[in-house]
């Protein structure tokens, strides 16, 4: 347990840092990317 609890401190130390240092765009709303994933899935979807 105290590995993942090391692990998960790095990664929110490191996702802090960068996101302070670096221009890293936001990520987009839980519905825009649903609806994201709807549209690719429905141009690789076989027709009948």
């Amino acid at each position: 347990m105290l590995r993942g609890l090391l692990i998960f401190a790095a990664g929110v130390y490191s996702g802090v840092y960068a996101s302070q240092n670096y221009n890293i765009p936001r990520v987009d709303e839980p519905q825009k990317l649903l609806e994201k994933l709807q549209e690719f899935a429905e141009s690789y979807k076989k027709k009948p």
